[in-house]
């Protein structure tokens, strides 16, 4: 059954020193940095400092909380920007029913060989599969991998980013196996708002008489366009829209998101669809822990988590 939800934002700038946040800032085409927001430059290094111990902090509230509900297994559901795919075969939904994923902890922007924070973490395959065959009698048409074989530019760094860079902050001995679940939120063919509400609906109903205590973490998010025309820009009000439905429990208006062409939900914005999945497997009162609009990392940050609640669906 998953009893537990949690949410964060995964933006690579929040897994570096304060140092290197300007580092990340600039790391955007040449045209577009005369139009960057004039507030960025109000994110002096003491403010930036502060973000960072908001970061640490709001990290450790969600790792006590998924710690204390003693998981089974934990679903990690969000993007892949062309680490385990590209345009030879981008899926709008996989499961991976693999033994085991790998990858590089440490963002790009850290100056050190990938190989030296890989991590690996164990998958509950038996779930996995298991899922994989109910979402296709549910009608979902769902992708499926059983091999690392990442076919992005940089092969080396391994499997999405979505799973490497939280997972020790969320489970720092690595000892809970994980649910990798990719959803497409940059590349064509994208699941609509409407189908990941329904998505969660799913997990929740197949998995409801399971044995297994299972969580649900949804990476990603929310409001950027990291290497688009409104890199460094963030919709706050969309942010924290997205908030208020899921504290009210009223994920349901969720499901009209994307609905429209937007400059404010392209690009990372789509990530908030791994947010809708979550908010649909956990039909409760979400608890928000932390929103920083921060401009360096060209993100709205969010934090959240759904209380564990036995016997949900």
């Amino acid at each position: 059954m998953i009893g537990f939800g949690l949410a964060s934002s995964h933006a690579p700038g929040m897994f570096c020193p304060p140092e290197l946040w300007p580092k990340v800032y600039a790391a955007i085409p040449d045209y577009m940095k005369a139009s960057q927001p004039h507030t960025a430059q109000l994110e002096t290094m003491d403010v930036i400092r502060g973000y960072v111990s908001r970061i640490d902090a709001a990290f450790e509230v969600l790792r006590g909380k998924l710690e204390a509900y003693r998981p089974d297994a934990v679903i990690f559901v969000g993007d892949d920007q062309e680490d385990m795919f590209d345009a030879r075969c981008n899926p709008a939904m996989c499961l991976f029913t693999g033994e085991e994923v790998w990858g590089s902890s440490a963002p790009f922007y850290v100056d050190q060989p990938s190989s030296d924070s890989r991590i690996r973490m164990k998958v509950h395959s038996d779930l996995s599969k298991f899922l994989l065959e109910r979402l296709l009698d549910a009608g979902f048409d769902m992708a499926n991998t059983s091999v690392m074989n990442p076919m992005g530019p940089h092969p080396e760094r391994g499997t999405s980013h979505m799973i490497v860079y939280p997972a020790r902050r969320l489970l720092p001995k690595l000892d809970v196996p994980i649910i990798p679940l990719f959803l497409n939120c940059y590349f064509p063919p994208l699941p609509s708002a409407k189908r990941c509400w329904q998505l969660g609906q799913a997990l929740a109903q197949i998995l409801a008489d399971r044995p297994e205590r299972i969580a649900i973490y949804a990476s990603g998010g929310l409001s950027h366009d990291p290497v688009g025309p409104r890199a460094g820009w963030i919709d706050e009000p969309l942010d924290r829209w997205v908030l208020d439905t899921i504290a009210s429990n009223r994920g349901e208006r969720l499901q009209h998101l994307f609905t429209m062409d937007s400059a404010s939900m392209r690009g990372g914005t789509g990530e908030t669809r791994a947010w809708i999945v979550a908010a649909g497997a956990c039909a409760w009162n979400a608890e928000i822990v932390e929103y920083i609009p921060a401009h360096h990392t060209k993100t709205g940050l969010g934090f959240a988590y759904w209380p564990e609640r036995k016997g949900a669906l």
